[in-house]
């Protein structure tokens, strides 16, 4: 998010009080806290979306990953059994 200090806002502001005067400016800062509502929703319902596209991709990895650790760890326990033994 851009990042917006108290001079700036301020200044918005007043330019806001001399476009809309001061009959609209209470409807269209209502306006934009719903905007800025709506884009927030949006936006954390976007990032559910792709955690969850996320995670049905790297799930199998991740067990393909133990797998083949499992396996190797059986190798190598299997090998170094047979090198005592010798």
């Amino acid at each position: 998010m851009p990042d917006i200090g108290l001079i700036e806002l301020a200044l918005i502001g007043l330019i806001a009080f001399l476009v809309l005067g001061p009959e609209r400016l209470p409807d269209f800062f209502a306006e934009v806290a719903k905007v800025v509502r709506q884009g927030r929703v949006w936006l954390s319902s976007l990032k559910a979306q792709l955690d969850e596209e996320k995670k049905q991709i790297t799930q199998p990895v991740a067990e393909a990953k133990e797998s083949i650790i499992s396996s190797v760890k059986d190798v190598t326990k299997k090998v170094s059994l047979e090198d005592k033994e010798k």
